[in-house]
């Protein structure tokens, strides 16, 4: 048996969390079981449960949340080569099945990597969702390496001290861009320590119009991490040609892109601006990217708080607020 959070209806929040004990799943073919030392909490967690995903997603209640997982593998099924009992993972889980805020979880080893020698579980969890997403979001910017190149890029990244933007800021550096970002007044030192070229406190009349202390300065892309903001409003300190990527799509920001395209396609449009969103993509592969910056050292996480699992409605909560700097994350004790 192992314990585990579960939620069986919408909406409810923390309160609605339940921890159950329930037997530990075997795996099936291509999958593995993973007895679970650290998994992440994301925003997506929270916003299925409120029901944006509704009717679609969960598929069934109860439904144990959580997506991401780093820990040992205890069992193979079926067809599995490249892993053994014992060694130590960083997996994704699909959103589909949910299942990362237990003991144990199944993970299929498509999108499992070995987590590398000086890579800790922390340090493995906080690469998951927010790794893909960060890594992902960058390539879809125009930065398609780690290794420079694209210093004639000027990027601005909103929102920047969460889980996905502390990723976003370094990723853009290590391929050589020049980075502005906003933040809270807190937190602009710390971004200023993962690369930040140029830093706003969002609350300032300059952070609140992104206008880079660099006079002059415009920008190539925009990724957007913090809520939607319409591409209206970046468009005095854009290029003539530029692109705002929203990293968390929802409803709006969906119709936002529609009749962005709408107006390029029939030539109503004022500029060359558009604006897209991201959608994520797991990959093993792109995990393994990840894991190696981070062993490298080109690559820092940024932890938030972490919680004991008896206690995953704290970080319930934590995340439901909107203030956390870096990722949280929840865990199992040894």
């Amino acid at each position: 048996m192992m314990r585990q959070v579960q939620y069986a209806q919408y909406i409810g929040g923390s309160s609605a969390l339940q921890h159950v004990d329930v037997p530990i799943p075997k795996p099936q073919a291509d999958e593995i079981l993973v007895k679970v030392e650290v998994a992440g909490v994301n925003p997506l967690d929270w916003r299925l449960q409120e029901g944006i995903a509704r009717p679609i997603l969960p598929r069934k209640f109860p439904f144990v949340p959580g997506t991401d997982v780093a820990g040992e593998v205890v069992s193979l099924g079926p067809g599995v080569k490249g892993f053994k009992p014992g060694d130590k993972v960083i997996a994704y889980i699909d959103v589909l099945k949910g299942g990362s805020l237990a003991e144990y979880a199944i993970a299929s080893v498509k999108t499992c990597t070995i987590r590398p020698e000086g890579v800790s579980a922390d340090e493995g969890a906080c690469i998951v969702v927010s790794g893909f997403t960060a890594l992902q979001s960058v390539r879809q910017g125009g930065i398609t390496s780690v290794n420079g190149g694209s210093e004639h890029l000027n990027v601005l990244i909103t929102g920047a001290s969460g889980g996905v933007g502390t990723l976003v800021v370094q990723l853009v550096k290590l391929g050589g861009a020049h980075v502005t970002v906003t933040c809270g007044a807190r937190n602009l030192e710390l971004l200023r320590s993962l690369g930040a070229d140029e830093v706003l406190d969002y609350r300032t009349p300059e952070g609140e119009r992104y206008e880079c202390p660099i006079a002059g300065h415009k920008y190539d892309v925009v990724l957007q991490c913090a809520h939607f903001v319409p591409l209206a409003s970046f468009a005095p300190v854009l290029k003539p040609v530029a692109k705002v990527i929203d990293l968390t799509p929802t409803f709006t920001s969906l119709r936002e892109s529609f009749y962005n395209k709408l107006a390029l396609f029939t030539m109503l449009a004022k500029s060359r601006h558009t604006f897209e969103n991201f959608f994520m993509a797991s990959s093993g592969a792109d995990l393994e990217v990840l894991a190696g910056l981070v062993r490298d050292g080109k690559l820092k996480v940024v932890i938030d708080s972490k919680f004991p699992l008896a206690k995953a409605g704290e970080a319930w909560d934590r995340s439901i607020g909107r203030h956390a700097t870096g990722k949280i994350l929840v865990c199992n004790s040894s």
